[in-house]
């Protein structure tokens, strides 16, 4: 009775210790694909941001472009880069709704969400 006891103590023990191999390989599996989601995230808003940046400078240009038909360059270029500055502003005073809670939920719904 004495070794039958022992024996289990050690199959339990043994057993024990698989499953927690097999959780600790199931943890890291998990976190290299939040991880690998977060970043292809980044990666795509990253890229956006580049071709968004081209895109605002070409409408700047032609924003330009439209003013001199009202005014001289020089102050069709100023407005323009006024225009540009009150579009930063509002993205300042609004960074919280339009960046900083986008990407809060982004963050959270990779690292905390159960579903597939």
């Amino acid at each position: 009775m004495k070794i039958s006891l022992i024996e289990e103590i050690r199959s339990i023990f043994d057993q024990s210790r698989s499953w927690l191999k097999l959780e600790l390989e199931y943890a890291k599996l998990t976190a290299a694909e939040k991880i690998t989601v977060l970043m292809s995230s980044l990666i795509l808003g990253f890229v956006c941001l580049l071709l968004g940046m081209v895109v605002l400078i070409m409408l700047a240009f032609s924003l330009a472009e439209l003013f001199k038909l009202m005014m001289c360059p020089s102050l069709a270029y100023l407005s323009t880069a006024g225009a540009i500055c009150v579009l930063l502003l509002l993205l300042y005073l609004l960074r919280k709704p339009l960046l900083l809670n986008p990407i809060a939920r982004l963050i959270t719904r990779v690292f905390f969400d159960k579903k597939h």
